[in-house]
């Protein structure tokens, strides 16, 4: 078998392991419904990925890598402004929970079950100097005075409870306010405006 046709399997493996893992969660989630979804044997996925944990490390490994260089580089932009840098994180995000709005809750299931698994799985993505570098980039701009000195961790708790929050709860709203997909998209949209203002008000010096 060539690289590429390697690439490309494990590729539509990971993909198929994404959609059954956020539909199910891990624990509900077997090898057989994975290989079934991507359309080969379980054997085949063995000699792909040996157990579900390595599974899943791809999965959520896959996941983080589509976002990260992005995050990364709309922190490291220092000629723009807070506003502007926040709304390209904002639709970084949003574009990744697009296609698969159930992925914070899915997230945030697999942070209760197994945080140990999660934080190694992030430590093996190598992004750490990645997060070292931007730390450090903020930290340097409220040290200037360009933002306000804040601890990191607010700027994270308020962040992502905002981001995540209308995606955590999108089957309860849309049946309490009746929304369907177009009418929540409108609603992210003011949302995102909301989210910019609060971490506007937050950061700015």
């Amino acid at each position: 078998m060539t690289e590429l046709k390697k690439t490309t399997m494990e590729n539509k493996i990971i993909e198929a392991a994404r959609t059954v893992f956020i539909e199910r969660g891990y624990a509900e989630t077997s090898m057989s419904e994975i290989a079934t979804k991507a359309g080969i044997n379980r054997p085949a996925l063995h000699y792909y990925f040996r157990t579900k944990d390595k599974m899943f490390q791809a999965v959520f490994g896959s996941i983080v890598s589509s976002v990260i260089p992005q995050v990364f580089d709309a922190i490291m932009q220092r000629e723009k402004s807070i506003a502007e840098r926040i709304e390209c994180i904002i639709n970084a995000y949003y574009n990744l929970f697009e296609s698969t709005p159930h992925l914070p809750l899915f997230m945030l299931r697999e942070l209760n079950r197994d945080p140990e698994l999660l934080i190694k799985t992030i430590l093996g993505l190598n992004i750490t100097e990645t997060m070292r570098k931007a730390i450090t980039s903020l930290q340097e701009e409220m040290e200037e005075g360009k933002l306000k000195k804040v601890p990191l961790q607010f700027i994270f708790f308020n962040f992502y409870s905002l981001l995540t929050f209308p995606f955590l709860t999108i089957d309860i709203s849309r049946k309490v306010f009746d929304n369907n997909e177009e009418s929540f998209r409108k609603s992210l949209d003011e949302w995102k405006k909301n989210i910019i203002f609060q971490m506007e008000n937050l950061l700015k010096a």
